[in-house]
């Protein structure tokens, strides 16, 4: 598909235009922006952690996918470590990048919603907690650069500003590498840690032509029209009266529009697997240039996501459950806590990085930070004494297979809903557990047997569920007893609303669809 025939050209072209400008001004800076590579300088590993925004861990080839979308990473990531089941804190970007940099909860960090009820479309969030560790500050300490360049300004609530250097860029992937790979040359005689956050996936999802086309097929075949007009309208969720905004019929004599939201459900999916691979292509470049300064034997890479994103997985639990204050069921993010939303991937290669491992233990996004920090040769925090669930709210080291000492029965903690109430998950060993903070049950399955969660075990497993309203309750209390005023007034300051936003931030966010 050629770029005049590109269905988003004209939802990129002011990127494009910035992306020219950008590589005029590098090229006419290069002269007094001189190289500072040093393969064979001395001290600890360099660190580039890839974020990427709204990826589903089963949209990859390594998490099972059958199409196409990640043949670079797959490559890379039979390198070194692949962790299987990993839990995202929160079906969201603020909260869960927050978690998985700090390595605490958001109930601990700060940076979430507040409210019995949440609804982002109405009401802004609150940003990380004043003065608390990242793992930005934590290598700083260590005497690295860092820097951090990214696609989603929500990065920009407390986390960014840990950084020395931070930049938010509103470009596809490719284009935000060779930003960050600029920050590199020029800062490489030290050891570094830079951070790059991709929005690709996240909508609007405009991924280039050449990147559509492999993924066209399976949709065309269900009858769908593939023509750029047709695609443009897929953008977003709803937009321009295309994609019916997630609500499917459901009414099952209604044959021709069930029909009808198959196939957009088909081209929604191709478009966003299209996206998944003009992130992987990225993250081969940004390899291979590591590769061509031989740096990449001195630099640990490691890449994760937020979080996931449904295409009407669980439409009828939503429906049942009528908690969405928008009126949708089972599209998007931030409304439920089913694993679409909080299975996510996360991968590593490089020094100090067991190679050619997949882990399949339960672990948590929590765990990103103090693992990081133990692979690059530093000691990771400890956790807290306590009991499960205290100890389920920090993130622990995972940077070594441990064999039997694996703790199967870990418990793993989610929360943070960013659209309807209240809503929490646990999972412990086979079970997942999902409640209204408060205590009302919704939703026990048996993860082993039913991956899918399909069968709601509620009211079969009784003992189960019990067990888990003891550890929800318990996790009450301590966010009860903890609350006070002074641990919230670092956050005292946030906006009742989007519009006392500064006008440039609440814009970058309606671009992507979070606020009115």
């Amino acid at each position: 598909m050629a770029s005049t025939s590109n269905p988003f050209a004209h939802w990129t072209r002011r990127a494009r235009w910035i992306s020219r400008w950008a590589r005029w001004r590098d090229a006419a800076l290069r002269p007094v922006r001189p190289s500072r590579i040093d393969p064979q300088r001395s001290g600890p590993p360099n660190l580039v952690l890839v974020g990427v925004d709204t990826l589903r861990a089963d949209h990859l080839g390594l998490g099972g996918h059958n199409a196409p979308t990640s043949p670079h990473l797959d490559r890379l990531a039979a390198r070194g470590t692949i962790f299987s089941d990993v839990t995202s804190m929160a079906p969201w970007t603020l909260p869960s990048f927050a978690s998985a940099l700090t390595g605490v909860t958001p109930g601990l960090h700060g940076a979430r919603l507040g409210g019995a009820v949440r609804n982002m479309a109405t009401q802004p969030p609150q940003r990380l907690a004043e003065d608390l560790p990242t793992l930005a500050t934590r290598l700083r300490d260590e005497g690295y650069r860092t820097a951090a360049f990214y696609s989603n300004q929500f990065f920009a609530f407390g986390l960014a500003e840990s950084f020395e250097h931070h930049s938010y860029l509103n470009l596809p992937a490719a284009e935000l590498v060779r930003r960050a790979q600029e920050w590199m040359r020029r800062h490489a005689d030290r050891p570094f840690f830079c951070f790059i956050l991709m929005n690709d996936p996240h909508e609007p999802t405009t991924p280039d032509g050449a990147d559509l086309e492999p993924f066209l097929p399976r949709a065309a075949a269900l009858g769908a029209e593939t023509s750029a007009d047709s695609l443009a309208r897929y953008v977003r969720w709803g937009e321009d009266g295309g994609l019916p905004l997630g609500n499917p019929p459901h009414d099952d004599a209604a044959a021709e529009g069930l029909q009808a939201h198959r196939q957009a459900m088909a081209l929604k999916r191709s478009i966003y697997d299209a996206s998944i691979h003009s992130v992987d292509r990225a993250i081969g470049e940004l390899q291979a240039q590591l590769e061509a300064w031989q740096l990449a034997e001195r630099t640990v890479v490691s890449v994760f996501s937020d979080h996931g994103e449904e295409f009407g997985d669980h439409a009828a639990f939503a429906r049942a459950w009528d908690h969405d204050p928008r009126g949708l069921f089972g599209i998007g993010h931030g409304h439920t806590h089913f694993q679409e939303l909080l299975h996510v991937p996360w991968v590593a290669w490089g020094p100090g990085v067991p190679s050619g491992v997949r882990r399949r233990e339960p672990v948590s996004l929590a765990d990103l930070a103090p693992t990081v920090l133990e692979w690059l040769g530093f000691a990771p925090p400890e956790l807290p004494a306590g009991d499960a669930v205290q100890q389920a709210r920090y993130g622990r080291s995972v940077a070594q297979n441990r064999g039997s000492a694996v703790d199967t029965e870990r418990l793993l903690l989610s929360e943070e809903i960013a659209y309807g109430p209240d809503l929490v998950a646990l999972r412990r060993g086979p079970w997942k557990f999902i409640a209204h903070r408060e205590g009302q049950s919704l939703a026990l399955f048996r993860l082993s047997g039913d991956p899918g969660e399909e069968h709601n075990l509620l009211a079969a497993q009784a003992e189960v569920a019990a067990d888990f309203q003891a550890l929800l309750a318990r996790w009450r209390e301590l966010e009860n007893a903890e609350y006070s005023e002074e641990n919230g007034a670092s956050n005292s300051g946030t906006p009742s609303n989007w519009n006392d936003l500064d006008d440039t931030v609440r814009q970058r966010l309606k671009d992507l669809g979070y606020s009115e």
